[in-house]
């Protein structure tokens, strides 16, 4: 099982796939891991790309992390990853967290990928710039039932302390903001200069459907996809929509580039 060093801890991640073929980085969304975020899709993926699917920091396998679960230090030690197993030109696809860190890597220069492919993800964390309305839940109110709390602590706690989840993940993300997570200029996508892939549920509790329009219309080359009643799950509830778009996405940008 791979391993890689940060200045706050390892990140383990797989790398699925033959040596040779173009690269996917898929990152996943916070208090998941890459397994659990896009286990359905990895046969599909890996038959065509070198996957790297890591788990973020403090997050599955991985120990340690950047003080309160900072966005920006995790897309730096995300991107360094990329970049020693040689993936930081290759294709990138991130979930919610996973997208805005996505995100971050791109706005930053700390990866140049051919295409960006970002699921239920947005550009800021301030309630007051996501357009279309409030958001229904936001994460100080996030209180899940006790069956999805201990389903997602047996993704962490057998790898950290006993009540890691509890304790360091769950309040980590009731605390996050735009100061840790993400707060980009809508401008700023005018430098986003690669083909990018918008996939999101109508129904999205956190970043109403008006959040990646936005994007959409702000970025220079871009499709959106909406998902009818779908919700912020959607790569849980719906992997294999996720993952025809995305293949037929990914196919139609491999095949502009020859």
């Amino acid at each position: 099982m791979p391993r890689f060093e940060t200045e706050s801890g390892v990140i383990h991640y797989d790398v699925i796939g033959a040596a040779g073929r173009p690269t996917l980085t898929l990152l996943h969304n916070f208090m998941s891991t890459g397994e659990r975020a896009w286990g359905a899709l990895l046969d599909g993926f890996s038959r065509r790309y070198r996957v790297l699917l890591p788990d973020l920091p403090g997050h599955g396998r991985s120990q340690g992390y950047p003080l309160r679960f900072d966005h920006r230090a995790m897309a730096r030690q995300i991107a360094a990853l990329m970049e020693a197993e040689g993936a930081d030109s290759g294709h990138l696809a991130g979930v919610s967290s996973g997208g805005m860190i996505a995100q971050l890597m791109v706005h930053h220069r700390l990866a140049s990928p051919v295409t960006l492919a970002l699921v239920s993800t947005s550009y800021t964390l301030d309630p007051d710039k996501l357009v279309g309305g409030r958001p229904l839940l936001t994460p100080e109110r996030f209180q899940p039932d006790e069956r999805w709390l201990e389903a997602t602590a047996r993704l962490h706690d057998p790898y950290h302390d006993e009540g890691y989840y509890q304790q360091v993940l769950l309040p980590a993300f009731r605390s996050l903001d735009r100061w840790v997570g993400v707060d980009l200029p809508l401008d700023a996508f005018s430098r986003f200069r690669m083909p990018v892939c918008l996939i999101h549920g109508e129904e999205d509790q956190f970043f109403p459907p008006a959040v990646p329009e936005r994007m959409a219309v702000a970025l220079p080359n871009a499709q959106l996809h909406l998902i009818p009643g779908q919700a912020h799950g959607l790569i849980f509830r719906r992997p294999w929509q996720v993952q025809r778009i995305m293949d037929e996405f990914l196919m139609e940008a491999d095949s502009a580039r020859l």
